[in-house]
Parts: structure tokens; sequence; C-alpha cells
């Protein structure tokens, strides 16, 4: 089975479905389409029984470089909030959906494109991939309850390194810092990952759902908690531009 959309493209094989973001642009930008697309692919995936384990993946140079600003740049409060909450949602369902989440990443992985792969279960990288918040530089806060994960993973004085410097880290110095979970040549990622993908298809999945839900319970509260103050902080950033 294979969809393509918009901004993405979906398939379900030997147990792993994969959702490949491929917008025109390709930098994968987030925007409201997209987020839709997405909404819409994790919900096929989560409830069909062929899919034991969702892929996560971007193209060879690009992961995703974050949110379409050209989309919000003329909207009000209001509307940034809304887009954000929305956002904010899709995205933490990857926490509600029962089935492991991998993320194979290959370039940059910038702002929200970040936080997806913070909030994914799993996360491999190619040696030339980047991660960070660059958009700090630009008044752009992260809102879509990553930083909460990077927090649990690193712990607060290097997440407030990374916010407040927006400095990129290498895919080392992620694997380094516990934010990865391994690192690969560029030509040899995606056969790597496949093969982790396929290992995960033949363990019992009853126990994944069982583990993710808990997790997943405890994780989401937190998020919740920060979801306003997110919110407010990048609106605010918004107005003083």
């Amino acid at each position: 089975m294979r969809e393509e959309w918009f901004n993405l493209s979906f398939s379900i094989q030997d147990g792993i479905g994969t959702i490949t973001l491929a917008d025109e642009t390709g930098e994968n930008l987030i925007s409201t389409k997209f987020l839709r697309e997405f909404k819409n692919g994790l919900k096929v995936f989560h409830h069909s029984k062929d899919v034991k384990v969702i892929l996560i993946r971007g193209n060879h140079k690009c992961f995703s470089r974050g949110v379409e600003l050209k989309e919000i740049s003329n909207h009000h409060s209001v509307e940034i909030a809304d887009f954000l909450e929305f956002g904010w949602k899709v995205f933490n369902k990857l926490s509600e959906i029962r089935k492991p989440v991998i993320a194979e990443v290959s370039g940059d992985a910038f702002d929200a494109g970040f936080e997806l792969t913070l909030l994914s279960d799993l996360v491999y990288a190619s040696s030339d991939a980047q991660f960070g918040f660059p958009g700090i530089k630009k008044q752009n806060s992260p809102t879509f309850g990553g930083v909460t994960s990077l927090i649990d993973l690193v712990g607060i004085r290097f997440t407030k390194e990374l916010l407040f410097r927006g400095n990129l880290i290498s895919a080392q110095d992620a694997l380094d810092w516990g934010i990865i979970n391994g690192v690969y040549d560029p030509d040899k990622i995606s056969g790597e990952v496949l093969s982790i993908c396929k290992e995960i298809v033949n363990n019992d999945s009853q126990i994944f759902s069982y583990m993710k839900e808990s997790v997943g319970k405890i994780i989401d509260l937190t998020r919740r908690l920060r979801l306003p103050d997110e919110i407010s902080s990048f609106t605010i950033c918004k107005d003083l531009k």
C-alpha cells in the first residue's frame, strides 16, 4: 500500500508503516496542510492491523527545517495560537499511538523538525545530520512539546544552552548527549534503520503498547502544563518584531 499526498507519502510493507516527508521545497516545512496530512497518516497507521512499527523519514538532505513561517507571518496572535495548539496536538499523537515510532534523520532537523525527532520513540541519524533550534535567533521559540522531552533526555542546563544560543549540534554530539540512538553513514542509514524496524516488528507488539501508554501518560501531563506558556512565548516574540 502506498499513498502520495502534497507534503508527504506513506506506505505499509512488512509490518512497517513509513511516512516520508516530501514537500515541493525539499525543506519539509510544517504548515497547516502538512499537519493535517501528517495527522491523517498517523491515524491510518494507528488503526491499521498491518502496521507494527511507524517510521518517519525526510529526504537525504533534510528531515525538516521547522514551521512554514510565511503562512503565519501575517497572522494575528489568536490565529498563531490556534496554529500552534493544532500542531502541538498533532505532534503529541506520537506519544498517544501505542506503537513504536522511529525517526530516520538525514540532513537538517531544525526547530519544529527537531521537536518531531524528540517526540519519536527512537531516533537514528546519518553522520551529516544536524539538530537544534536556530529559529531562536529570529525569535521563533519551540512550541510543539519537544522541549519537555529534551529536558528529560539531557537536563535543564544543556537544554537552556541550545535554546539561548540557537547553536546546532552534529549527529555525533546528539548521540553523545543521548538525544539520538545511533549514527550511520549516509549511504547506509536507510538499510540499517529498516533492519531495526524489522527486528522490532518480530517482537511482541502488545508489550510495546502497554509501555508506551504508561510512559506517554506521564510525559503528556508535563507537556500539557507547558503548552500555554509555549504558545504565549511564541506569540509574544512575534508581537515584538
